[in-house]
């Protein structure tokens, strides 16, 4: 549930914070005040595109924040793993809008993608504006519409038939890949060369490393030689440290009658000896050095030749591996390639069975799904004063896609008598408003989305009509929250909550403000509504009815 929406320096709302309680909330106000700038807003939250356009006139950024209260599912669990998001009670989405064009988007105060915000907020809110209704009549979304009302009992095949269909689609690229692929005398020969250019010189990295180690003391050894000729000579030569230590010991010794010096000439003792250990040591390691000509020239061809093996084939000499076992399939697979086509045919054929088996399983589950979506929008519609209309789901099989094999697309007959068409070919703005009421009423309520925010979906239609909508919305509201924008009376005054939007000049300035309408102030905003400019005592007294108060 939206609990808060907070909302600075946004196109023309200044600072707006307004807090939202559960039933059925609705906004009104004059044409131009700024209603839509709250849907743009929420819009924002949902991960809509950022424009610099929707940053206030003198502003240097435009900030958004919901706060949303959470009900656990599991499908949200879900995708609070995937985005690394903790699943709390609570959620805080904020976008900042910056003058450089870029955004600054934040999920309960850690920052967050554009995309994340487009991954999450499906499973918080539903915005259905005028937009969506366009939606509505593209025929590529009828089969997503089904797959929603059908989501418990679907969800698990369909998860199961896209992750085997992927399987399908890589196999089929990979025959198809193969098929075409040059499997000349020629190209087996190519192949092979590179082959045995690499298994000349594979290494692996660990032992490129030993050899760089190896050719660097080679290539440094008379300086090495020369280093410790003379560490050998200070340490070790007639006037060298071993040398002026020792006889510095005896002379320490001499005073070995003085306890006071006793314990300072045994440690003076052990320093002598443990450095004489530590020249012999470097020594030894020295002494096992030699310059070795061949082994020099024999480590130069080897890093050589590895050097340009990277070059071609990788940079690492795991890469170079990988791609040797790329070159061994291949070179095989020419050598057999008839066999290979056949066993990469058969394995197509069992993952395309396996696809196939699944769609039928899908299609079947749609099959009874989409008679029960029939009756229920039905029944909704004629609540809707659409007796008439007559409503169904119209299947044809295709080949295997994404969706499994069937197409899928929603056909209404307004009339008694009247032949079935699409959606948008055969009914009018208001008749297409109420359907397209009639199947979020259904879909929605079987859905774990929390809030539902209608755009002005009372378009097109008035009196009895407009008011059947409100109470659609009303009765959704017992299970949902509903946030409705509105510029009809009759469904105005059904809501729990009203909210005016107010535009108004300030310094030279167009401000949008908003506020939450009592009693009083609810009967004066349903009479303006009613009347029009004046509002006049009969349009009170009809706003007084409509509230029944």
């Amino acid at each position: 549930m939206l609990k808060s929406l907070y909302i600075s320096s946004f196109i023309i709302i200044d600072e707006l914070r307004v807090n939202f309680d559960e039933g059925m909330s609705v906004l009104t106000g004059e044409t131009g005040a700024g209603k839509s700038i709250i849907i743009d807003a929420l819009g924002q939250l949902c991960g809509n595109r950022t424009s610099t356009s929707l940053i206030k006139k003198k502003a240097s950024k435009a900030i958004i924040e919901g706060i949303f209260d959470v009900i656990e599912s599991e499908e949200l669990k879900k995708i609070c793993e995937k985005l690394h998001i903790e699943l709390e009670e609570e959620f805080v989405i904020t976008k900042e809008i910056l003058s450089s064009g870029k955004s600054n988007v934040k999920i309960n105060y850690q920052n967050a993608s554009i995309n994340a915000l487009k991954l999450l907020m499906p499973y918080l809110i539903d915005i259905h504006s005028q937009f969506e209704t366009q939606k509505l009549f593209e025929e590529k979304n009828h089969i997503i519409l089904l797959d929603q009302y059908a989501n418990d009992e679907l969800k698990l095949y369909i998860h199961q038939y896209k992750d085997i269909y992927q399987k399908y689609k890589e196999i089929s690229s990979h025959l198809n890949h193969v098929i075409e692929e040059d499997m000349s005398d020629e190209q087996l020969d190519f192949l092979q060369s590179q082959l045995n250019e690499i298994e000349e010189s594979m290494y692996t990295d660990e032992e490129i490393e030993e050899f760089e180690s190896e050719l660097k003391l080679l290539q440094n050894y008379e300086k090495i030689n020369e280093n410790i000729q003379q560490f050998d000579f200070i340490m070790n030569s007639s006037n060298g440290v071993l040398t002026q230590m020792k006889e510095a010991l005896h002379t320490l010794q001499i005073l070995q009658d003085y306890e006071e010096f006793n314990e300072s000439y045994d440690k003076m003792y052990d320093y002598y000896y443990n450095i004489q250990d530590e020249h012999e040591n470097i020594m030894s390691i020295y002494n096992q050095f030699h310059f070795d000509e061949y082994r020099f020239n024999e480590l130069q061809d080897i890093l050589f030749k590895v050097n340009r093996l990277k070059r071609k084939y990788g940079y690492t000499m795991e890469r170079i591996n990988e791609y040797r076992i790329e070159l061994i399939e291949k070179i095989d697979n020419i050598k057999h390639r008839d066999e290979y086509i056949h066993s990469l045919q058969k394995e197509q054929k069992e993952i395309k069975n396996e696809c196939i088996k699944l769609a039928e399983n899908i299609h079947t589950i749609r099959k009874k799904y989409a008679v029960k979506f029939e009756k229920a929008i039905i029944h909704e519609l004629k609540d809707l004063y659409l007796e008439k209309a007559n409503f169904k789901v119209d299947f044809e099989k295709t080949h295997l896609n994404n969706q499994g094999i069937d197409k899928i697309s929603f056909k209404v007959a307004i009339n008694k008598g009247q032949d079935y068409s699409l959606l948008n070919e055969s009914a009018s703005g208001g008749e297409i408003s109420r359907i397209m009421l009639a199947i979020k009423t259904v879909i929605l309520s079987y859905g774990t989305i929390d809030t539902i925010v209608f755009d002005e979906v009372d378009t097109g239609v008035s009196g009895k009509v407009a008011r059947s909508i409100g109470n659609k919305m009303l009765n959704l509201s017992k299970s949902k929250q509903v946030i409705c924008i509105t510029h009809l009376p009759q469904v105005a005054s059904l809501a729990h909550h009203h909210y005016s939007i107010e535009k108004e000049m300030n310094n030279e300035e167009t401000v949008t403000s908003m506020k939450r309408l009592h009693s009083k102030e609810r009967i004066i905003e349903i009479a303006k509504m009613l009347s029009s400019e004046k509002i006049t005592d009969e349009a009170i007294e009809n706003a007084k009815q409509l509230l029944n108060v």
